[in-house]
């Protein structure tokens, strides 16, 4: 019987255990082990190898038309002709 009785909760201490703030804080804690989880998983099954830069046809890269025209109008006030 006294098994049974310390599983019965008062009802302040339910409303402890299921208030809003408590349930929020552990929210936030799932959260965020939750995502420290995830990079951990990935950095591990990654290998930490990284990536080389994007080389030639990359849409970072400027073309070589681009950058000719760019600096032909940059100095192009400096000829002497």
């Amino acid at each position: 019987m006294s098994d049974q009785q310390s599983r019965i909760q008062s009802p302040a201490a339910a409303a402890n255990l299921y208030s809003r703030r408590s349930f929020l804080r552990r929210a936030a804690l799932g959260a965020a082990v939750a995502t420290a989880a995830t990079l951990a998983a990935g950095r591990l099954l990654a290998g930490g190898s990284k990536q080389a830069l994007p080389g030639q046809g990359s849409i970072f890269e400027p073309r070589k038309k681009d950058l000719q025209r760019y600096w032909q109008r940059k100095l192009g006030r400096f000829r002497l002709n």
